[in-house]
């Protein structure tokens, strides 16, 4: 015997809203963004990155201001000069950019791959027997 009971008594389907719930999503990681950005500890670490870089380049030009000087520093700053033509003339852009293309494609491919991998899924779901 089924019991008959009223609409006004059933009790309500809840109704998802997903574009709210991306939209909360949303709030949530720029206000966590914005909060790191504008911490203290975000602004000691470029501090000390920033300090950091102006001691290096400190270093590094004190070492071709020595290194100018002997045999071994003209050897080397020839090779800078070579290398840096390499550069102007496209050579290494073109190293990069096929870097790059390969690079590009391995993601690809494991895209590819994870998609795969969520049809094969979906079809298997399908496939159960239903209850």
């Amino acid at each position: 015997m089924s019991q008959n009971i009223p609409d006004n008594e059933k009790p309500k389907e809840e109704s998802v809203d997903l574009a709210a719930e991306f939209a909360e999503l949303g709030k949530k990681i720029r206000s966590t963004i914005e909060t790191a950005w504008t911490s203290e500890e975000r602004k000691k670490i470029q501090s000390e990155i920033k300090d950091g870089l102006e001691r290096f380049v400190k270093e590094v030009n004190e070492a071709f201001k020595s290194a100018r000087t002997s045999e071994t520093g003209k050897k080397v700053e020839s090779e800078i000069k070579r290398v840096t033509e390499d550069i102007e003339s496209g050579k290494v852009a073109n190293e990069v950019r096929k870097g790059l293309v390969t690079g590009l494609r391995s993601l690809g491919n494991a895209l590819d791959k994870m998609a795969d991998s969520f049809s094969v899924a979906e079809e298997k779901k399908d496939e159960a027997p239903k209850k």
